[in-house]
């Protein structure tokens, strides 16, 4: 059962309930309040009636000096009966145990039960005698007349009745205001509820792999707070997901082009080797064979090492210190030393910055990283510049005026294995992870990898510093010189 129809249920049920019990009561009320008001005026009525019979027997007795005939009493009472009989008010006259006047009807099966009423009555309760609601008063006359008692007997069922219209009527009223509250409370739960069948529908939507389901809830209540929330759970969980989708395709595609990279040495070594088998072959080519197989193999080890590095970026915490950036500029220089003099490149060093904060080992493979990428992409005799500035950052700098690249090709440099000349790369021993390790090392200091290029004009290269407190996400900006 869902839970608008529990609710339905459970508040039609404690209305009906609520209404039924006030409606009785109110009933019960009203009736009691007839009833004693009846009960009231029928006491009246008796104290009258018994008054005025003792006047007149009294009278007649100082008249006379004797008690009434019961010929004569029979006949006075009849004129009081005859008056109230129309209001169904009926009298008795007693001398001791002999009844002297009586218009009563039959109002028990025997003279036991009347007894009994006699007995019993009270203007207060109401005595029930062949099917009909009786109420009985009695009391003595009084005076000299003390065994003379007066009985009177009022029919109420004309009240009965009355109550009995008034509760059909109140029980019409209970079953129509039930059904227009059954009506109504259904609609509004309905309305009311209708947020939630949203947000079960949106989560199935969710739970099936739709992850860019958002629900818009108007008002100001829990339920739209509720929907807020639903909207960026859905939104952080399409994020996440897209998250996982791009590492998923970056592993695949890491995959694939470490199984291509693999294949084209493993394919060539095992050639070489098959020739070096050869008996008929010269010695001049068997040391052709084997510098390529070395060659290779150096390869494959260099491959080996800059995934090791990746995987070791990837893993480890930085230990930050101060750094003087100049002496870094310059191990860096010397340690690519061999690599842009072979090209007769000039490597042009420039410092501003008095101090860096950061891993020294980290950076400077960075920038050995970046002055070895600016070297493969310059021609001879051209100029590389490494820099370290201030400019509302602290920014390291590599510059270089050679191919460039595309728009298209920058923002994929720093992609594992993504060589921008694959030709060229193989040959100088490139294996696409250089910028990959770069963005890396980048992040792990909290800063932006920014990467500006144009075809023919060069590539500039900065490294741009955030404040320690702010994890700022490394970003790749490609631009025009």
């Amino acid at each position: 059962m869902k839970f608008w129809q529990k609710t339905f249920i459970v508040i039609l049920v404690v209305f009906i309930a609520f209404i039924n019990l006030c409606l009785f009561l109110i009933a019960r009320y009203f009736f009691a309040l007839d009833m004693k008001r009846d009960a009231d005026r029928a006491l009246g009525e008796y104290h009258f009636i018994a008054k005025s019979i003792y006047q007149t027997l009294d009278s007649m007795y100082f008249r006379e000096q004797t008690l009434p005939v019961p010929d004569y009493l029979q006949s006075f009472m009849r004129s009081y009966a005859d008056y109230y009989a129309k209001e169904h008010v009926y009298l008795e006259l007693w001398n001791a145990d002999q009844l002297v006047f009586s218009n009563a009807p039959s109002t028990a099966d025997t003279d036991e039960q009347m007894k009994s009423f006699r007995r019993d009555a009270d203007p207060t309760k109401i005595q029930m005698a062949n099917g009909i609601n009786y109420l009985f008063i009695t009391g003595q006359i009084g005076g000299h007349f003390e065994p003379y008692s007066l009985v009177y007997v009022s029919d109420k069922s004309a009240l009965y009745e009355a109550q009995s219209q008034i509760t059909r009527y109140l029980v019409i009223l209970s079953i129509s205001m039930e059904i227009a509250l059954a009506v109504v409370l259904l609609l509004l739960l309905r309305k009311l509820t209708s947020p939630i069948r949203v947000l079960q529908k949106a989560a199935h939507e969710i739970a099936g792999g739709i992850y860019d389901r958002n629900i818009d809830v108007r008002g100001r209540d829990e339920f739209h707070e509720l929907a807020i929330s639903f909207n960026q759970m859905a939104a952080s969980i399409e994020e996440k997901i897209s998250e996982l989708d791009k590492t998923a395709q970056d592993k695949q595609r890491l995959v694939d082009n470490l199984a291509h990279e693999l294949r084209t040495p493993l394919t060539a070594i095992r050639g070489y080797a098959e020739y070096l088998q050869n008996a008929n072959a010269r010695e001049q080519d068997r040391i052709k064979a084997a510098a390529y197989i070395l060659s290779e193999t150096d390869r494959m080890q260099n491959l080996a090492f800059k995934l090791l590095d990746l995987a070791l970026i990837s893993n480890s915490t930085l230990d930050a210190h101060p750094i003087i950036p100049s002496q870094l500029l310059h191990s860096a220089k010397a340690a690519t030393e061999q690599t842009w003099k072979e090209k007769n490149i000039h490597l042009d060093i420039s410092c501003t910055l008095p101090e860096l904060a950061g891993d020294s080992d980290l950076l400077q493979s960075l920038l050995i990283n970046l002055i070895d990428n600016a070297v493969k992409a310059s021609s001879p005799s051209s100029t590389i510049r490494v820099s370290a500035y201030d400019d509302a950052a602290p920014i390291l700098e590599v510059q270089d005026f050679g191919c460039g690249m595309e728009k298209e090709q920058v923002a994929l440099v720093c992609e594992p294995f993504y060589r921008v000349d694959k030709s060229r790369a193989r040959n100088v021993g490139g294996v696409g992870l250089g910028l990959s390790l770069c963005r890396q090392i980048a992040a792990l200091h909290h800063a932006d990898l920014v990467i500006k290029s144009r075809p023919t004009a060069g590539t500039t290269v900065r490294i741009i510093f955030t404040t320690p407190l702010q994890l700022s996400e490394n970003s790749i900006i490609p631009g025009d010189l």
